[in-house]
């Protein structure tokens, strides 16, 4: 396997054989920790762009666009690194996970539903177009994701009669 540009910047972040994060317990609750914090902040900052952009309006738009563009970028790199690595990304469809989804993608929703309102015009003709453009992406976005469950689950059964062939032969 080659070694990336992402795969080093992996290896110096967690500083494997330093001594940032202490000894193998205490870098395990690290993890715990960085993981815990970066799911709040999934949650927190994307909503507190939606309200500062519903409240203060047309000049908040540009720097909080940018701002969440750069937030996301890091989710991005966490993503490829994982793909990269060979684990699974689709997820196995939970009522938390269906939970956590729903409150991590609405606020980008309601980010742009609120940049299009404060550019709009006076009648806000545009906010209609840019409402049915939401559920037909929210449409597309869930069809897409029912259908690679529906692959990984297929793939997981047949892993599943794949072992058992092998015990009963």
């Amino acid at each position: 396997m080659t070694t990336t540009m992402l795969d080093r910047v992996v290896r110096w972040n967690l500083d494997l054989d330093g001594d940032i994060y202490g000894d193998e317990r205490e870098r395990f609750r690290w993890y715990e920790g960085i993981v815990t914090a970066a799911s709040v902040q999934l949650l927190v900052v994307p909503w507190a762009a939606v309200i500062l952009v519903w409240t203060l309006g047309r000049p908040a738009v540009l720097p909080l666009a940018v701002m969440l563009a750069a937030f996301q970028l890091p989710m991005l790199l966490c993503t490829a690194y994982i793909r990269s690595r060979r684990v699974e990304v689709v997820q196995r469809r939970t009522r938390k996970r269906a939970l956590a989804s729903v409150l991590s993608g609405l606020p980008i929703v309601l980010f742009v539903l609120g940049a299009v309102y404060s550019y709009g015009s006076p009648g806000n003709r545009g906010m209609g177009g840019a409402l049915i453009g939401a559920l037909v992406g929210g449409s597309v976005a869930y069809g897409v994701v029912a259908w690679r469950t529906s692959r990984r689950r297929g793939r997981e059964s047949a892993v599943i009669e794949d072992e058992d062939d092998v015990v009963t032969a």
